[in-house]
């Protein structure tokens, strides 16, 4: 197969690639007649992109057309909603963010119908409301912590001092003495009415017998006394027990404020959480970097963008082809990471080097001196010889360090597998609709990849985009080479941070409905 068919190949298979995730991502749409736009306003966006989800009840319905800024300091939001879904009048918006790194979706509550419906192109009346942040909810868990040390020190100060230390015990034993009191009363007591119960029953047997003797002569008055026999009965049986609840109280309060007197003598020991935070500052100081660090871990994450970029390069003075797909990771809006596979038709060299040793049948080393042998034999002794064999079709890898200053990027580390430097400019045109890129890089620098020429790997690169995702390559390649130099086309494909993040969220769902 011809270089040109295979390039060609690869040229249709990355543009039917584009169309199939253009169109899967919702890049490419052909059903907007069956959307209608509706309009909302928020104070803050809180990272909504565009052709973000918008969801009713956590289902997809549309996404996002555009975001605006407007001079009041609000942003509008348009939004495309299936004409099946009406939204009514107190109908609002709520922007929501799957986890903490995920893909931002704009949920819409369609309120009640009983308020009537929104024509389509108006504007949702209630307000729209933003989630608090991850940055809001750590600045209040570090209020809550900041809470906990302020009440952890008062606590300390009262209760870890040597002061509050005797206080506590002072208290703690009137109490204990308190509790013993009462126990030995209420045994005393029991003691008491233990010791007088035949005596008290005899009573309650003459005030009975007497009640009887009076029963035929004054009715009234036996009744009456038998009456008050029979309370003073009862009133013995309650107060018995009564006085055995009274021990039990005090029993239990002794044991209760004996296991308090425990937990405070933990506590001033620095045992056990409240301890340890009391008596030890260790351990707040802990707890804050441990908060600091998450925070710090979450900010970096958010902050975090990944750009695929996949593109080809056909040379035209002779039959090579060049493929490219490099990962970037930025940590931050001025440093990046690069990582790069690349396949090339024509492949690179490698070199094996082989050590000769010539010995007689003694064991002496020969040399082409020692024999009279014609010169242009005495290559067969030469003690090294260099063999450089030029694997086709060979992937390389690249592993590149990037620093950004505005329009000027510099890269540093791995070109081919082979270390070199080199620079991006983004060119400023006067149009937004084409966007273009010039790159210069220089690896390969003693010419390990070429055969007989040790210059550097000199090369010239331009990418321009002229839609969102899409752009054509061009420039030469190994411009300083002998015999190597060559002028390239080709085309790539680049998926930007908010494309994956979305790609990613649709097909979460098909994953989860599986």
């Amino acid at each position: 197969m011809k270089t040109e068919t295979r390039v060609g190949i690869f040229i249709l298979a990355a543009i039917g690639i584009f169309l199939y995730l253009s169109i899967n991502i919702k890049e490419l749409r052909f059903d907007k007649y069956q959307y209608y736009n509706y309009k909302a306003y928020f104070d803050d966006t809180g990272g909504l992109t565009l052709k973000s989800p918008v969801k009713i009840a956590g289902v997809d319905v549309g996404w996002v057309e555009s975001i605006n800024l407007l001079d009041n300091g609000k942003a509008e939001i348009i939004m495309r909603i299936k004409k099946d879904n009406k939204l009514a009048k107190n109908a609002y918006a709520t922007i929501h963010q799957d986890g903490l790194i995920g893909a931002k979706t704009l949920e819409i509550d369609p309120g009640s119908s009983a308020t009537g419906y929104i024509l389509p192109g108006g504007v949702l009346a209630m307000p729209g409301k933003t989630p608090a942040s991850v940055g809001e909810l750590l600045d209040q868990f570090r209020d809550i912590a900041a809470t906990i040390q302020d009440i952890t020190a008062s606590i300390k100060s009262v209760v870890a001092s040597r002061q509050g230390e005797d206080n506590m015990r002072n208290a703690l034993d009137s109490i204990a003495k308190a509790s013993n009191r009462m126990a030995d009363f209420s045994e005393t007591l029991q003691r008491t009415m233990k010791n007088n119960e035949e005596n008290i029953n005899r009573m309650l047997g003459d005030f009975r017998d007497t009640a009887a003797s009076l029963k035929s002569g004054v009715p009234a008055i036996t009744d009456d006394v038998h009456n008050v026999a029979g309370t003073f009965d009862n009133a013995g049986k309650k107060a018995s027990g009564a006085f055995e609840q009274i021990e039990d109280t005090a029993v239990q309060a002794r044991d209760t404020f004996k296991e308090a007197g425990q937990v405070v003598e933990k506590i001033n020991n620095g045992k056990g959480v409240i301890g340890k935070l009391i008596n030890e500052d260790e351990t707040y100081t802990d707890l804050k970097k441990t908060i600091k660090g998450f925070k710090n871990y979450v900010g970096k994450t958010q902050s975090l963008m990944m750009n695929i970029d996949m593109h080809s390069e056909t040379m035209l003075r002779k039959e090579n082809s060049k493929g490219y797909l490099d990962l970037r990771l930025r940590p931050n809006s001025d440093c990046f990471y690069s990582f790069q596979i690349a396949t090339a038709e024509k492949g690179r060299i490698t070199e094996d080097t082989t050590y000769y040793t010539r010995k007689d049948s003694n064991g002496s080393e020969l040399s082409p001196t020692d024999m009279n042998i014609p010169l242009w034999k005495k290559i067969e002794f030469a003690e090294q010889v260099d063999k450089k064999v030029q694997k086709h079709n060979d992937i390389m890898f690249g592993l590149q360090f990037g620093k950004r200053f505005n329009r000027l990027a510099l890269r540093i580390g791995l070109f081919d597998s082979t270390f070199g430097v080199g620079c991006d400019y983004y060119v400023p045109l006067e149009t937004d609709k084409i966007h273009w890129i010039t790159t210069f890089e220089a690896f390969d620098l003693r010419g390990v990849n070429r055969l007989n020429d040790t210059r550097p790997h000199l090369k010239w690169l331009n990418k321009l985009f002229f839609a969102k995702n899409l752009y054509t390559t061009f420039g030469v390649d190994d411009f300083c080479s002998k015999n190597e130099a060559n002028p390239f086309i080709g085309g790539g494909l680049r998926f930007g941070d908010d494309d994956l993040k979305y790609f990613i969220s649709y097909l979460a769902p098909a994953a989860s409905s599986k």
